[in-house]
């Protein structure tokens, strides 16, 4: 066997050293080519697949999962944001399971599950602490259950409670959210959010919440100042009702003069102003009677004058009086009356409600009209005609009515007829759709011309030297096979061709050398036929025609005769 792979390797030598300098450059590219793509191949194969565990993962969740894989010895890919980690996909879902039992991910926030193991010893300080961590973990684990919140964060500071109602200080919040790409939070979501911190905290109100994105920017419109609070609301207010006035208005102009073709703008004036009114109404018509009271008092007497002699005497009481004393009569009448009227009288209490309209202003620019025409050329001319005054007067009554306009309240409304300018965005997808099909057409090229060299390189080189290279192996092999029977019954004795011995044909003792040469030679003519065909063919059609030709000489030949 040895001297035979020796002779083998002689062959190949010699073919390789009779080829020319650029054959055999030819040859050494093919094989490191041919040894290159079986090994990537081999490679490629034996490369294990990998499937994603866990994605969007924050660096301490990926931390704790990555140690947790080499202890169990899982062979694990991580891509370069450090975020997602992929694992063999037979272990996926067991250790999907497994990790949830374990708590991961954890996104980093430890709630209420930090009281399970109880510290001895620990002041009222770290029990503090822990509570208010663990209140800040669950708002976070319940925040981050919001659609399009990708993680956030909670920032909680309560006061200590004081003695003194007046003396004690609010607690307040900070939110910070990072959201999914693309994910932009209502009005309504934000306010939920503060709403969901705030009714978690003990004495937080929703004021108290600022939330913010991982960009900075402020979204909660939280402000400790009323005033400014109630008039970023009216602002609010008074942009939806124009907003939605302009898009009845320009829904219903769409119908008539197309979509596109018309544009409003309305602005509405009101009054904020709260008042609270009490007025009192007297009717003075229907007075009535309520209650009479009557006093009549009369007193007569008589007394008498004070005359007499002068002295102390005369002025003693009790002392006669000298002298006649006519004395002095008295007669008193006295009459009081009182009448109680009662007046009817009419109490209202009014309170006049806040957001009163005041004035409404509508302006409207309606695109004129256009004409398209065609001559007898083919030619097409484009013709702009404004809406007549009647038409316009008509858009004027209908958007009055749909608007409720009123004339005594001061509202205008101003119709326009313009001309538009629009965009040309025909020409534009007309461009695109050419740059696309040069796009198509230069990849279809390039593919195509790649796949024809290909396929011509295969055509042209590799399969013209693999023929070549069969064809002169084999016959480089032939050429040291034994080929009569004095150098067969010599390599049998010798036992030159070990290995080989089922190949090779047994001799018996009495062999007929003709009969052994004939069976070579067929074998021979055999292996040549089965390694080019295409040869033996040409050689078995010649063979045909030499005999057809000589059967005609022949049949020649015997005519002539004949005659």
């Amino acid at each position: 066997m040895a001297e035979y792979l020796k002779k083998v390797l002689d062959q190949i030598q010699k073919f390789f050293s009779a080829l020319t300098p650029g054959k055999k450059a030819m040859v050494v590219g093919i094989s490191v080519a041919i040894v290159v793509s079986i090994t990537t191949l081999f490679i490629w194969a034996g490369k294990s697949t990998y499937r994603p565990l866990m994605t969007n993962l924050n660096p301490e969740d990926a931390t704790n999962i990555m140690r947790i894989l080499r202890e169990k010895k899982i062979s694990y890919e991580m891509d370069a944001s450090g975020r997602n980690i992929s694992i063999p996909p037979e272990s996926v879902y067991d250790l999907r399971l497994e990790l949830a039992t374990m708590g991961l991910p954890q996104s980093g926030n430890i709630g209420y599950e930090l009281f399970d193991k109880q510290t001895l010893g620990a002041s009222s300080f770290v029990q503090k602490l822990n509570r208010n961590r663990a209140l800040e973990g669950e708002l976070i684990r319940s925040i981050n259950t919001i659609k399009g919140v990708r993680r956030s964060r909670v920032h909680l500071v309560m006061p200590e409670k004081s003695t003194f109602v007046e003396d004690q200080k609010k607690s307040t919040a900070s939110v910070i959210l990072d959201l999914d790409p693309g994910t932009v939070l209502n009005e309504k979501q934000i306010y939920g959010i503060g709403t969901l911190v705030a009714r978690g905290v003990e004495g937080l109100e929703v004021s108290d919440v600022a939330i913010m994105d991982s960009s900075g920017k402020i979204l909660s419109k939280n402000t400790r100042d009323s005033l400014v609070s109630m008039t970023a609301d009216q602002i609010d207010f008074k942009s939806k009702y124009e907003e939605d006035r302009e898009r009845g208005v320009i829904d219903m102009l769409s119908r008539v003069v197309g979509e596109g073709h018309v544009v409003a703008k309305v602005t509405a004036d009101f009054d904020f102003t709260r008042v609270n009114e009490t007025q009192t109404i007297f009717d003075q018509d229907g007075i009535a009677t309520r209650s009479v009271q009557r006093n009549n008092a009369s007193m007569e007497g008589s007394r008498p004058s004070p005359s007499g002699p002068a002295g102390a005497t005369a002025n003693t009481p009790g002392q006669p009086v000298g002298g006649e004393n006519p004395g002095v009569k008295s007669d008193t009448k006295k009459t009081n009356e009182v009448v109680n009227y009662e007046v009817p009288q009419t109490l209202r209490q009014t309170m006049k409600p806040s957001g009163t309209l005041k004035r409404l202003s509508v302006a409207i620019a309606i695109d004129a009209k256009t004409t398209k025409t065609t001559d007898k050329d083919g030619k097409i001319t484009a013709k702009v005609d404004p809406w007549s005054p009647e038409k316009i007067k008509e858009f004027e009554s209908l958007v009055s009515g749909a608007l409720g306009l009123d004339k005594k309240r001061g509202d205008s409304i101003d119709i326009k007829s313009m001309e538009f300018v629009h965009e040309d965005f025909e020409e534009a997808q007309r461009m695109l759709d050419a740059q696309e099909r040069r796009s198509y057409v230069r990849h279809l090229t390039l593919y195509l011309v790649v796949g024809i060299i290909i396929i011509l390189f295969f055509m042209f080189v590799v399969r013209p030297f693999i023929q070549w290279l069969t064809e002169n192996t084999i016959e480089g092999v032939d050429s040291f096979l034994p080929q009569t029977v004095e150098e067969l019954e010599k390599f049998q004795k010798n036992g030159a061709m070990a290995g080989l011995e089922e190949a090779m044909p047994v001799l018996p003792d009495r062999i007929d050398p003709a009969k052994v040469e004939g069976e070579m030679i067929k074998e021979k003519i055999i292996t040549l036929v089965d390694t080019n065909p295409h040869k033996a063919a040409l050689v078995l059609k010649d063979w045909i025609k030499e005999d057809r030709k000589k059967d005609k000489d022949k049949d020649k030949d015997g005519k002539t005769k004949t005659a």
